[in-house]
């Protein structure tokens, strides 16, 4: 609350006569109150900034995906995005943390699986090499952390086999793999980091500052 008057109101809600409160105490309530106002702008604009970088991600994702002609994918993207103004003067950078793990207890079940679809191709299929590798990279990836662009990949393969007219055992057997695959991923709750990059009048590009840290 701020104070006004000659008579000001303590924490305990007791009405204090103004020429009784120290200068010292009267100048810390001044800057507290305007600090705060401040604070709460800052808050409200922030909100802002992250409900506009939110819209536009899933605007963008969508329009991508409706561009790339594919069907049934989740109208919310899973992994990060740079948005960029035509003229290249802004850039919004969206991160995602590699939040998809794969729980090890599929493992063996799943190589076993893609094993068995692997065997049924001659050994110098490029397109297989490239999709044996692919899977390999997921399966035994780094620190257990999948790379999400992988995984939409071999989902892609997948339901390009399913919505096939012509397919086969083959095709059978690495949809049912990939099947499997999808229940042994896991996900862990990570944060989105915002980054804003914008052109000065200078003609470089400089990083808004979207932290107190950063001012």
């Amino acid at each position: 609350m701020k104070q006004k008057g000659q008579t000001w109101t303590d924490h305990a809600g007791n009405e204090v006569p103004r020429y009784a409160i120290s200068p010292v105490l009267r100048i810390e309530d001044q800057h507290a109150h305007k600090i705060a106002k401040a604070a709460l702008n800052a808050e409200k604009y922030l909100k802002e900034v992250v409900d506009l970088t939110n819209t536009a991600h899933i605007a963008v994702y969508n329009a991508k995906v409706l561009d790339a002609k594919i069907k049934g994918r989740d109208k919310s993207p899973t992994d990060g995005m740079t948005i960029m103004a035509f003229d290249s003067s802004i850039q919004i950078k969206v991160t995602k943390p590699d939040n998809l793990t794969f729980d090890n207890t599929y493992t063996n079940l799943v190589k076993e699986k893609f094993d068995e679809y692997f065997d049924t191709f001659d050994t110098q299929n490029p397109e297989m090499d490239f999709i044996r590798k692919l899977i390999q990279d997921l399966l035994f990836s780094k620190g257990g952390n999948i790379d999400q662009g992988k995984v939409l990949r071999l989902r892609k393969f997948r339901d390009d086999l399913r919505r096939s007219k012509t397919r086969n055992h083959k095709a059978a057997l690495f949809i049912e793999a990939v099947d499997i695959f999808d229940k042994a991923l896991r996900t862990k709750p990570g944060s989105t980091g915002i980054y804003i990059d914008v052109k000065d009048d200078s003609g470089k590009m400089r990083r808004v500052a979207l932290k107190y840290t950063d001012v």
